[in-house]
């Protein structure tokens, strides 16, 4: 008989009706886990010959937490990542070979059939992809029965398309948003106050400071017409114990990747000091478009251009799975998770409802020239929205194309880490040589 011990967190992920992940025991001899398509929730699982048990949680924090907790070692190689769109059974026969079965639960992007919609014609994919969208968002509150939601506005583009259709599919729920600051004139947050304030929704501004080695976290409540509610002083830490704890929590040391947990861990404090528990945020679009500009060739993909669909597909969850950048694809491993599991430490749940199948089989599909990738998004984003949303928003031309990281001001205030000081902290805690995120 298998042993399992289930630590993946129900708290913040109640009523997904397995939208995440799943772990079902069979037969009492077989633990089946299983991530959904894009891979929003990370599962992980540890295989300890020593206690004779399989460790399910959805962080690698929680399972070293529960082996310390029993006195075992923890071993940085035992554990395994639950790939997205996999199905993995672990049975007494493949416990100790640490070969477990693992199928493909569905076609991945490059496998699945075209959309019935010309991807060409901007404004009919545009269309195509709301209608995609909304449904993505009323399936999501569906499951949701708290009477505030919250959403992560950055002031770039999907924030603010995100906050749009949320604000018109509420059914009642009220609508919190969050941003982040480090200096008041910030592009970012200024378009942040401009949005909240056209769509008529309350905005708490988180605003990080530094004086040293100090870091502050100071909050702005405002309500749906600009008038401040109240305000206070959150929390002071020091700097080093913030990179610990986001690293920790995160569990990986690439530096980009981790500014952006930090700017989670930073405003996730916001959000559960104010009482909110799921947070809609916009993340998803740009690897379907790689409006980032990853250049193919230096992911491993010789013969594609920048926007190739296939390349794009791979970016987003493709069938490449040993590339070290992309791995099961830059959403799956990247995007989600590195968000996700910062608010999780918080028993917040994160819903982004761009990740969809059919919205990423439909947007990594729209075709443009290479030189273009960093104006085609303004294009669909203004699709997506059609004529009444620009209405309330107005035109797009000078909206920050910065990483929420980087438009916030978060990134500069951490600048003294290098790739480097980031590995070998990580090391310290988790024993795990991430040498291969240097370069040069």
């Amino acid at each position: 008989m298998i042993k399992v011990t289930d630590l993946t967190n129900q708290e913040a992920f109640p009523n997904t009706k397995y939208r995440f992940s799943k772990v079902t025991l069979e037969n009492d001899d077989a633990v089946v886990l299983e991530r959904d398509f894009i891979g929003e929730n990370p599962l992980h699982y540890y295989l300890d010959p020593k206690l004779q048990e399989v460790i399910v949680a959805s962080s690698i924090r929680e399972i070293n937490g529960y082996l310390k907790s029993k006195g075992s070692k923890f071993l940085w190689e035992h554990v395994r990542a639950v790939s997205n769109n996999k199905k993995v059974t672990i049975t007494s026969n493949t416990f100790y070979t640490a070969n477990p079965s693992i199928i493909e639960l569905g076609p991945t992007l490059q496998e699945m059939p075209e959309p019935t919609v010309d991807v060409s014609n901007i404004p009919a994919a545009g269309g195509y992809i709301k209608n995609l969208f909304v449904q993505s968002i009323k399936d999501r509150l569906q499951t949701i029965n708290d009477t505030t939601v919250g959403l992560l506005l950055s002031g770039g583009l999907d924030s603010i398309t995100t906050g749009f259709y949320l604000t018109k599919n509420l059914n009642g729920k009220k609508l919190r948003a969050f941003t982040l600051k480090v200096n008041e004139d910030e592009a970012d947050i200024s378009k942040s106050r401009e949005v909240a304030k056209q769509l008529e929704i309350p905005l708490t501004e988180v605003k990080i400071g530094r004086d040293g080695d100090s870091i502050s976290i100071d909050v702005q409540v405002y309500d749906s017409s600009r008038s401040l509610e109240k305000e206070y002083h959150l929390s002071d830490e020091n700097i080093n114990e913030i990179v610990k704890k986001a690293l920790t929590i995160a569990e990986n040391p690439k530096r980009d990747n981790l500014f952006c947990s930090l700017a989670m861990y930073l405003i996730g404090q916001a959000v559960k000091n104010e009482g909110v528990k799921i947070v809609f945020c916009g993340e998803g679009p740009n690897e379907m478009i790689n409006d980032y500009g990853f250049q193919p060739p230096a992911e491993g993909y010789p013969d594609m251009g920048v926007s190739s669909t296939y390349f794009r597909q791979a970016l987003t969850f493709g069938l490449k799975e040993s590339d070290l950048q992309l791995g099961r694809g830059g959403l799956g491993k990247h995007a989600l998770p590195r968000m996700g599991k910062m608010f999780a430490y918080y028993g917040i749940r994160l819903e982004s409802p761009f990740f969809n199948p059919d919205i990423a089989n439909t947007l990594t599909r729209v075709p443009y020239e290479d030189k273009d990738y960093s104006v085609i998004k303004p294009k669909i984003d203004e699709a997506i929205l059609g004529e009444d949303g620009q209405k309330v928003l107005g035109a797009f031309e000078g909206i920050s194309k910065e990483k929420f990281q980087d438009g916030s001001g978060i990134s500069k205030i951490f600048e003294d880490y290098s790739q480097e000081q980031l590995v070998e902290l990580f090391k310290k805690i988790y024993g795990a040589n991430k040498e291969a995120y240097i370069k040069g």
